[in-house]
């Protein structure tokens, strides 16, 4: 069995996490004003 070099896993691992991460941060941001309420008041 081939052992992989540290510099590659963490190569990886950044081209997987960095866009992943990108998504989730925008897929919240996006669906946060389903979930806050905000109050107007009644004329």
């Amino acid at each position: 069995m081939k052992k992989s070099s540290g510099l590659s896993l963490t190569l990886a691992f950044l081209v997987v996490a960095v866009p992943l991460s990108w998504g989730l941060y925008r897929s919240v941001k996006n669906a946060l004003p389903l979930f806050t309420t905000t109050v107007t008041k009644a004329p």
